[in-house]
């Protein structure tokens, strides 16, 4: 089967354009090096033994080359082709309609178009993105706030999404669970995990009623963190930069009508609102390319200081749980 890289659906493999959105199909598994058809689930070639294109990096020797070193150490990235990686991380919604019964199910089936939803039944966390793949919210919950989790977890989804694709346009290579291990280390270091619980926390808030925002599992890092002021504030601002991108699309499908629906939600579940988070939202943003080129050198950075053997086990660790999931 070939899948296609534009909305998703599986097509015959003789199949040259995909039956659900017309985009033309890439013929992989031919090897670039020797010509040698291959079955599809083959990751090297079976006559010459070379990696098959698209090429993903599947090891950390290979990931931490000093090639790659070169690449992210030069790399820049230009405000347009950076809108491109955007829209196509988002173009596969624009072939789905958003259904359901009420808007806590348009919602989850609108999360499911981009990465599987499953409902957790313990423990205390509303819910949690794993290893930047499937989204698990609590069903226990009220309908409100199970919407607000499920978006939550969601645009945490896009930030990781994000910094993976800006990584395989810089290695230009296609994704893999190697790659994802170095994605999922980084974004889960405590100074960016900062950035990306405020950046959940507000794209979140963009569409939930005002007053209901929620910024508690920010505060909590903020409570244990050991980084000065300007380094949260930058944080933030980092953070606040990708929620408005990622919110900037998002409208496009939750948009007035949905949103009122979530408002009627919030009211049949009789909740309140504190108010009390509201003053925590900022419209401070870096401009796009001084948040591209910093992002980047931030990315070289700890790239240099992961290639250890410490680090590499545990990314090793990362890696067998992506796989298993």
């Amino acid at each position: 089967m070939k899948i296609c890289d534009v909305c998703g659906t599986f097509n015959l493999k003789e199949n040259n354009y995909c039956t659900h959105c017309g985009n033309k199909l890439i013929t992989e598994h031919i090897c670039p090096y020797c010509g040698q058809p291959n079955l599809d689930y083959e990751t090297h070639c079976i006559r010459c033994k070379e990696q098959i294109n698209p090429i993903s990096i599947d090891d950390y020797d290979v990931l931490f080359s000093e090639f790659n070193e070169d690449l992210l150490s030069n790399a820049e990235i230009s405000d347009e082709d950076y809108n491109q990686l955007l829209t196509k991380i988002f173009l596969r919604a624009e072939y789905f309609r958003i259904y359901g019964n009420s808007a806590k199910e348009k919602i989850l089936n609108f999360a499911s178009i981009f990465t599987p939803c499953k409902p957790k039944s313990r423990g205390y966390e509303r819910g949690y993105i794993f290893l930047g793949n499937s989204i698990y919210y609590d069903d226990r919950l009220d309908d409100s706030v199970q919407i607000a989790t499920i978006i939550h977890e969601l645009a945490h989804y896009f930030l990781f999404t994000i910094i993976e694709s800006l990584l395989c346009e810089i290695f230009k290579v296609k994704t893999s669970s190697t790659l994802q291990s170095f994605v999922w280390y980084f974004i889960t270091l405590p100074e960016f995990k900062i950035m990306s619980e405020y950046c959940a926390h507000t794209v979140e808030g963009r569409f939930i009623p005002y007053g209901y925002q929620n910024y508690g599992s920010f505060n909590t890092l903020i409570e244990n963190t050991s980084l000065d002021n300007d380094s949260i504030e930058s944080m933030m601002m980092f953070g606040n930069t990708f929620a408005n991108e990622i919110i900037v699309y998002l409208e496009k499908y939750i948009d007035d009508s949905l949103r009122q629906e979530i408002k009627l939600q919030y009211k049949m579940d009789l909740k309140s609102p504190k108010n009390d988070s509201i003053f925590i939202e900022t419209n401070d943003c870096f401009p796009l390319n001084v948040k591209n080129s910093t992002i980047i050198r931030i990315l070289y950075d700890i790239f240099k200081e992961a290639n250890n053997s410490e680090t590499r086990n545990e990314l090793e660790v990362i890696k067998e749980g992506i796989e298993i999931n």
